[in-house]
C-alpha cells in the first residue's frame, strides 16, 4: 500500500513541537510515519521524549535547515512525504480525506497540493500548481511529493537560505509535473514566524533568483514585477507613516 512520511526538522527544544505531535499522533500507522530530524545540539532527553510507534527519530549535525531537510529526506522509506515545522499542525478533516484516498489506493499523481491555514491570521491559502513559475503558489507544508522524485533531483539546494523550498518545488514541477490541487479543507495549520517572515525581503530576492534560474523568466518581466512589488511596499509605507 502507498505510504506517507511527515518530515520535521528541529533545532533546540521547542515546546510547540508537542502541538505538532498531538496533531499527528491520531493518524500514525504502518502507512503514515513521522520522521523527526533533531540537531546534534538538541538535548537527547528532549528528542527521545517523542519516541513512539511509527515515529523515527534521528539526531545529528547539520549546517542549515535545508541541509537538515536533505538528511531527513534521505531517511524516508515511504512513497510520499510532506513537511511540517515545529508548531505546525495537521488538521483532521482534510487528513481524513487524504487517508481515504490512501486506503483506497487512489494516490498515484506526482504531487498533491492542499489548502493551508495561516494560524496567525486565520487566512486560508489555496494552492495553484499552474502558477508556480510566478511565485510560491503551492505552500510547501501542505504539498505531498514523491520521495524518489525529490531525491532524484538532489533534494533541496542548500545555497538558498530561505527559498530552497520554492526552488525544489519549481525543479520538481519542471521535471515531473506540477501535480494537482486537492479540493479539501486546509490540511495544515502553519504557525509562521520563521525565517521567511523575519527576513521577508531576502526571501523575496531568493524567490526572484529561482524564477530566473529555474523558470528562465525574461529580464523585462523580472524588472516589471520587482518595480510593482517595490512601488506597492513604498506606497504602503508612505500611507502608514504620513497620514
Amino acid at each position: 500500500m502507498t505510504s506517507i512520511a511527515i518530515l520535521t526538522c528541529v533545532t533546540g527544544e521547542p515546546a510547540v513541537l508537542q502541538n505538532t505531535a498531538a496533531s499527528i499522533s491520531p493518524f500514525l500507522s504502518e502507512n503514515i510515519q513521522w520522521v523527526i530530524k533533531f540537531s546534534d545540539k538538541t538535548d537527547v532527553k528532549f528528542a527521545n521524549s517523542f519516541s513512539g510507534e511509527n515515529i523515527k527519530i534521528y539526531r545529528e549535525a547539520d549546517t542549515s535547515l535545508y541541509d537538515a531537510m536533505n538528511q531527513c529526506l534521505s531517511y524516508c522509506q515511504t512513497d510520499y512525504y510532506m513537511v511540517l515545522g515545529a508548531g505546525d499542525m495537521i488538521l483532521p478533516e482534510a487528513m481524513k480525506i487524504l487517508l481515504d484516498k490512501l486506503n483506497s489506493g487512489l494516490l498515484s499523481e506526482v504531487a498533491y497540493h492542499a489548502p493551508i491555514l495561516f494560524a496567525a491570521t486565520g487566512a486560508v491559502s489555496q494552492p495553484d500548481p499552474n502558477s508556480m513559475k510566478y511565485f510560491m503558489s503551492c505552500p510547501h507544508p501542505s504539498s505531498l511529493l514523491k520521495v524518489k522524485n525529490s531525491l532524484s533531483i538532489n533534494g533541496f539546494d542548500v545555497s538558498y537560505k530561505i527559498a530552497a523550498d520554492y526552488d525544489h518545488l519549481s525543479r520538481y514541477a519542471l521535471t515531473f509535473g506540477a501535480g494537482i490541487h486537492l479540493d479539501t479543507p486546509p490540511l495544515v495549520s502553519f504557525m509562521g514566524g520563521g525565517i521567511s517572515d523575519l527576513r521577508a525581503l531576502e526571501g523575496y530576492m531568493e524567490v526572484n533568483l529561482v524564477r530566473m534560474r529555474v523558470w528562465n523568466t525574461p529580464d523585462i518581466r523580472m524588472y516589471g514585477d520587482m518595480l510593482n512589488e517595490s512601488a506597492t511596499a513604498l506606497s504602503s509605507n508612505i500611507r502608514q507613516n504620513f497620514p
